[in-house]
């Protein structure tokens, strides 16, 4: 790199000591380099925050309430004797400790695997999703049971013969519900298809459940048909991050001179902490 602390100059806004950095030792273009993938990070961090309702710079109160997930709060280390020990975070940390690198990449590593899996499964077994385009969390429950109250209502022998004013009131609701979904009208001949594709829903309430105290709004991803590009951004935010921390490790005094702390990762995702411009 030609000459790293001009463009040091350029990226950070806030004042740095020059000579410092030069103390330091460490690489200045390697300093450059995890510099610049701290923008990347933000920038994932902010598509994820405007297109999914997830807010990555988690507060640690929602942070320890995420520790309920086994696979977020346990981590296990072996010696040299082959014994595994399980650590628990929610045994080493209070509730309002700062949440580091390493916390949230544990974070993001599970809501990618559970999301990951979840658009697997949609595009493999639900490639239509005839609700889609007006489904939400609070009309799951509502839904099977209007399945449920006209299974009831079609009366051996004669199906809807005595019922079907009962039934056309259960499926006007269904039809405000979703007024788009013509291929699903009257309820009374798809029920069976409806009911296959509750149970996608079922399985995005309980995943939705999960992670609600993040900001996740997995309905309206669903909905506006983004859920591929959320794992993708998620995917990218935790390789970014991984690949922060491998490098800079070796630039660990220069960042912190630079406001960049791994232990606490907002000094890597809070614009207003540590200000960078993109160079």
């Amino acid at each position: 790199m030609a000459d790293p602390q001009r463009i040091l100059k350029r990226i950070l806004l806030n004042e740095f000591d020059a000579e410092a950095l030069k103390a330091t030792g460490e690489s200045l273009d390697l300093l450059v380099d995890s510099l610049r993938e701290v923008i990347r990070c933000r920038r994932f961090a902010l598509w994820l925050e405007q297109h999914s309702g997830l807010t990555p710079l988690l507060q640690p109160a929602q942070f320890h309430s995420l520790l309920e997930i086994p696979e977020i709060n346990f981590s296990e280390e072996v010696d040299r004797n082959l014994d595994v020990t399980r650590h628990s975070l929610k045994d080493a940390r209070g509730t309002e400790s700062p949440i580091t690198v390493a916390n949230l990449n544990a974070v993001l590593r599970e809501m990618f695997r559970e999301l990951n899996e979840l658009f697997l499964i949609k595009e493999k077994e639900y490639p239509r999703l005839l609700l889609a385009d007006a489904m939400s969390g609070d009309k799951v429950d509502r839904v099977e049971q209007s399945i449920h109250r006209l299974r009831g209502m079609n009366l051996k022998g004669v199906g809807f013969f005595l019922t079907g004013w009962l039934a056309r009131g259960v499926e006007r609701d269904f039809e405000k519900w979703f007024p788009q979904a013509t291929r699903v009208h009257p309820l009374r001949r798809s029920l069976d298809t409806v009911q296959t594709e509750l149970g996608f829903y079922h399985r995005c309430l309980e995943v939705n459940i999960k992670w609600s105290v993040t900001g996740l709004d997995l309905f309206r991803l669903i909905r506006e048909n983004t859920l591929g590009q959320v794992v993708e951004n998620l995917s990218s935010l935790g390789n970014g991050m991984w690949n922060l921390v491998y490098n800079g490790m070796q630039v660990q005094q220069s960042l912190k001179l630079c406001g960049i702390d791994f232990s606490r990762v907002d000094t890597l995702l809070d614009e207003k902490i540590v200000p960078l411009k993109n160079s």
